[in-house]
């Protein structure tokens, strides 16, 4: 592990891993669509002292979903399903109020249906049955009408798991497993099984307050929308099967990773299970993975043609963003451009949208300065238990950068000044005088 040569790769890693206490990572670097290097840090088993290797296996968490939604995509090539159908078609005795949701609202993500990750007695490593997930489900209102806003909850693909059970006549895992890791000639890559030993598989930690502690083995009850196990090597196959646009069509391939388009016409960089690039980073598509024990990152340049895999077996790391400043130490050229101040040509506008910025940031839910769509997600369960860009309420200045018209809306770019780090945002301003939608690309950390 490590060179006499000065390797930047490596000493983000390492000073991650220190600073985070990560027992173990496996980076793996892909160039189009070739595995270039693979790497093992650190150990799979701390009781054991058991050093990683670069085919040990880890739980890659909500990365999973990119495979639920590609087998959704292969099933309405198949003319099996429909993305326009309702979740009514494929959900025996399904609530009233899901019966306005498609299967294109679970795939973006923009369905309202609350998360059950934060409803008691389910939760990502629960143990129940469909019938309880159900039952306890449908007692819940909507967080808000489909379409409406964009909100990640792990409810939509849970839902999809069963959409694709009832669209193929078989098990959700046998159909990818079939359909997806056998072409890929993913060997190594399985669904979520604490019972059978798996030769080289990570045992995962928790970081509890500073220490770290065993987690608690469990694989949850629902397979697709967390509970993939890996190696850096499938996923470089993976990769390479995306790479090359194999097994669906191109016009699917566009669906996959185009935005969630809104019933207002407006959209989220959110594709089917893919978070897409901010303005300044348009051919960027990733993901991260979080369960018990383990977080994953997958991050793609698709006109550089560069991948980044990351797995560790502790909870929890942004993966996706783990890759991503990997990717940028190998091609600093990706690294978003801070954005030059510009003369601003409208400063009342200015106060307003700083005003509303710390509206938002402090969690307020201010119809007067927030469209229904940034209202909405706040009210969610996954909102309350992680209150969004608190840093941002230090804001002290905001400087324009730039804007361009979206329709009715302009989008408008700034430097946002905070007395603990610097951010470019750009934020969508309605031509209700509202922010629509905010996006934040933090600077590095100031030293």
């Amino acid at each position: 592990m490590g060179s006499a040569q000065a390797d930047p790769v490596d000493d983000f890693v390492t000073s991650s891993m220190a600073a985070q206490k990560i027992p173990a990572v496996v980076i793996g670097i892909v160039k189009d669509g070739k595995l270039v290097r693979k790497q093992a840090y650190g150990k799979i088993d701390l009781e054991l002292d058991v050093d990683a290797k670069p085919d040990d296996i880890y739980e890659i968490g909500s990365i999973t979903k990119q495979f639920t939604a590609f087998a959704t995509l292969l099933l309405a090539e198949q003319k099996k399903l429909s993305l326009n159908d309702s979740v009514d078609k494929y959900i025996d005795n399904c609530p009233e109020i899901w019966k306005p949701i498609t299967i294109r609202h679970l795939l973006y993500q923009i369905s309202g249906l609350p998360d059950y990750a934060f409803v008691p007695g389910l939760g990502i490593v629960g143990e129940f049955t469909k019938d309880q997930f159900l039952t306890t489900m449908a007692a819940l209102p909507l967080d808000f009408k489909p379409g409406v806003t964009w909100a990640y909850s792990n409810t939509n693909y849970a839902l999809l798991g069963w959409v694709i059970e009832k669209a193929s006549g078989i098990p959700y895992p046998r159909f990818v497993e079939e359909n997806i890791f056998k072409p890929a000639g993913m060997t190594q890559t399985f669904f979520g099984d604490n019972a059978t030993i798996r030769p080289r598989r990570a045992h995962g930690y928790m970081n509890n307050q500073g220490e770290i502690i065993r987690a608690i083995a469990g694989a949850g009850s629902i397979a697709s929308d967390g509970s993939i196990n890996s190696t850096v090597e499938d996923m470089a196959k993976w990769d390479a099967l995306l790479h090359e646009h194999r097994l669906l069509s191109a016009e699917s391939y566009a669906l996959m990773w185009s935005p969630a388009k809104l019933n207002s016409g407006r959209q989220r960089p959110y594709g089917t299970g893919w978070f897409l690039g901010d303005p300044s980073l348009p051919d960027y598509v990733g993901h991260g993975g979080n369960s018990s024990g383990y977080s994953a990152g997958f991050a793609r340049y698709t006109k550089d043609g560069l991948s980044v895999i990351m797995l560790s077996n502790l909870y929890p790391v942004s993966g996706e963003q783990f890759c991503r400043t990997i990717a940028e130490l190998l091609e600093p050229s990706l690294r978003a451009k801070i954005p030059e101040e510009k003369p601003d040509p409208q400063k009342e506008r200015t106060q307003k949208i700083k005003a509303a910025v710390l509206t938002f940031a402090e969690g307020k839910q201010d119809s007067n300065c927030l469209e229904e769509e940034v209202l909405a997600p706040m009210r969610t369960q996954r909102a309350a238990m992680s209150p969004v860009w608190q840093t941002v309420r230090k804001l002290t200045e905001l400087k324009f950068a730039g804007e361009t018209k979206q329709g009715k809306d302009t989008l408008l770019t700034y430097r946002l000044l905070t007395p603990d780090r610097n951010f470019t945002a750009y934020i969508l301003w309605s031509d209700h005088s509202k922010i629509a939608q905010m996006t934040l690309k933090a600077d590095p950390p100031k030293a």
